[in-house]
């Protein structure tokens, strides 16, 4: 098993296709040819995709800003930056899940469903809303750990598992409210959705600390070093050791658990849990994550990068809507978008893995033999 820092940056270098070749090939990872074309097959990054996303981000506020005196002002920033805060916690949890290769679809459900678990508590039962949002976080979690279980133990692909637990938790959110708003909620609840750290928003500030931490596990623990492993090749992974079915039912139950704080933070805005609130934010989650370059066949993506994307999507929504366009285009905006993305990342794919990078050596081979 690989634990260190040094192995970290070996098995960023194991998990793809060629170098599991490699594997095969020298039978060991200090083979001198090993280590010589270790230096030349590296994992395709998202850095480059990354700074496309801010520097794109940058022109439409630029834009936006000369076609309306109304989007640069401090309460629609504010604003933007409130619709983005659950939409990256969601956000954050599907790039995970990206990552190691596998998909999530019942995140946006996860948010009705906790949020209507928490409503039904404090508002029908009486609980103290921190223990409701314990219960209502455990639920949660609980759920997209049997998402992972099933997945694991029944060898179903997660796209199935995962669509069959949407349809459970949001019927259950449905059955839990009736179908009705359930409102209600203590002042202090609402604090969660609507109060302020200084000038910004409070759920904001919850965000940024989730994100702190889930780039410091992605980039700095072994379980991230698992996670990204895992989606570059399930293969060469399991060579050194690492329990696959693991990070499944772990991705999908951080995802699921992430989308629970951003369904307590939805109701807490509102005011009230239904089985619609956070139910819409599937199309828009997806899209985001794909802008931000996480890769659909895994191994590639970042946090970072998906912030963007989230930035893009609430500034298109915005947008569109202080230019008097009708929300109906909203969702059509959002489907190009992810047909173009996705588009994008398997043409860049394709470029890199149909042998560029051994052209690339080989013609340097022969131009440093020629220089001798």
């Amino acid at each position: 098993m690989l634990t260190s820092r040094r192995d970290f940056r070996r098995l960023k270098l194991v998990a793809t296709p060629e170098l599991s070749n490699v594997l095969t090939e020298a039978g060991t990872l200090g083979d001198d040819a090993a280590k010589e074309r270790r230096a030349w097959v590296r994992r395709p990054r998202a850095s480059s995709q990354v700074i496309g996303v801010y520097v794109a981000l940058l022109v439409m506020w630029i834009v936006l800003t000369i076609a309306s005196p109304f989007f640069l002002t401090v309460q629609n920033v504010r604003s933007l930056l409130i619709a983005a805060s659950t939409l990256s916690l969601v956000g954050a949890g599907l790039t995970i899940v990206l990552i190691a290769g596998e998909i999530d679809l019942s995140f946006a459900a996860m948010q009705a469903f906790v949020g209507s678990i928490v409503a039904l508590l404090v508002i029908k039962v009486g609980m103290p809303w921190p223990l409701a949002i314990l219960v209502g976080l455990s639920c949660g979690t609980f759920a997209g750990v049997v998402s992972g279980l099933v997945s694991v133990i029944a060898r179903l692909p997660t796209f199935i598992t995962t669509l069959a637990m949407l349809g459970i938790v949001q019927g259950t959110a449905f059955l839990l409210t009736n179908g009705q708003p359930v409102t209600g909620f203590p002042v202090a609840y609402q604090v969660i959705g609507t109060g302020r750290v200084g000038p910004v928003p409070l759920a904001i500030a919850v965000v940024v600390v989730f994100y702190v931490l889930l780039y410091f596990m992605l980039n700095h623990t072994v379980f991230g070093l698992h996670i990204y492993a895992v989606g570059g090749n399930r293969a060469a992974s399991n060579v050194v050791g690492i329990n696959s079915n693991r990070i499944v039912v772990g991705v999908l139950a951080l995802s699921a658990f992430l989308a629970s704080v951003s369904g307590v933070i939805i109701t807490s805005r509102l005011g009230a849990g239904s089985g619609n609130y956070g139910a819409e934010d599937l199309l828009p989650a997806v899209a985001a994550v794909i802008i931000g370059g996480t890769s659909l066949n895994g191994g590639v993506g970042s946090l970072l990068g998906t912030f963007g994307g989230v930035m893009i999507i609430v500034t298109i929504n915005d947008g569109l809507v202080l230019l008097n366009v009708s929300q109906f285009w909203q969702q059509v905006v959002v489907g190009i978008i992810i047909m173009g993305a996705v588009l994008i990342d398997q043409a860049a794919r394709g470029y890199l893995s149909s042998g560029w990078l051994d052209r690339v050596r080989g013609g340097q081979e022969r131009r440093i033999g020629a220089s001798k």
